[in-house]
C-alpha cells in the first residue's frame, strides 16, 4: 500500500497516507520501508522534515544484517555509507570524523553491493579520513564498529580492497 499511495498506483495519490504505511512497515524491520521513512523524514513528503528522526532510521537501517538479496542488502549498505558521508562532512549531523569512520568501516562490510570502481574510489576516501584521526582511534576502530551494530565483523581485513 506504501508504494500504491506513494505513486498513485490503482487509489489517489496521498504521500500521508503513503508515509504511515512505510512507517508501519519499516517498524516491523523491513529495510526498503525503512530506507522510505528515512528519505520520508528528510525531504518532508508524507510527514513534517524531521532531521533527528532521519537519523534515528537510518542508524536503525545501517545496523541490519545484509540480506541475501541484493537490491535490499543495497538500502542497507548504501545508509551505513550515507552516514560515513553525513558524519565526516557535517551533512545534517554534528561532523566527526571518527564516527564516519565506523560507518565506512560498516560499510565495507557488505561494498560488494557497488561496483569494482566505486569501492576503489571510496577505499581511497577511506585511507584520506584516516589522516584525521588518531592512532588510538583507528586501532580501536573495528571493535568500536562491532559494539555499534553489536557483532563481530567478518571483513575487515579487506577495509582498503575493492572486491568483485
Amino acid at each position: 500500500m506504501m508504494m500504491a499511495y506513494g505513486n498513485g498506483d490503482g487509489v489517489v495519490q496521498d504521500f500521508d497516507k503513503a508515509f504511515l504505511y512505510a512507517l508501519k512497515c519499516a517498524n516491523n524491520g523491513d529495510g526498503t520501508c525503512m530506507f522510505n521513512v528515512i528519505n520520508c523524514y528528510k525531504e518532508g513528503t508524507g510527514t513534517e522534515k524531521n532531521l533527528s528522526k532521519m537519523l534515528d532510521w537510518a542508524i536503525r537501517l545501517g545496523k541490519l544484517v545484509n540480506p541475501e538479496d541484493l537490491q535490499k542488502s543495497g538500502y542497507i549498505t548504501s545508509a551505513r555509507l550515507n552516514l560515513a558521508y553525513m558524519y565526516r562532512d557535517g551533512i545534517d549531523v554534528e561532523q566527526n570524523s571518527f564516527m564516519s569512520y565506523l560507518w565506512f568501516i560498516l560499510y565495507n562490510e557488505s561494498k560488494r553491493d557497488f561496483s569494482y570502481f566505486q569501492q576503489q574510489a571510496i577505499v581511497d576516501e577511506i585511507k584520506e579520513l584516516e589522516k584525521s584521526l588518531t592512532a588510538k582511534q583507528k586501532k580501536s576502530g573495528k571493535e568500536e564498529a562491532e559494539k555499534l551494530v553489536g557483532r563481530a565483523l567478518n571483513n575487515f581485513s579487506n577495509l582498503y580492497k575493492a572486491e568483485m
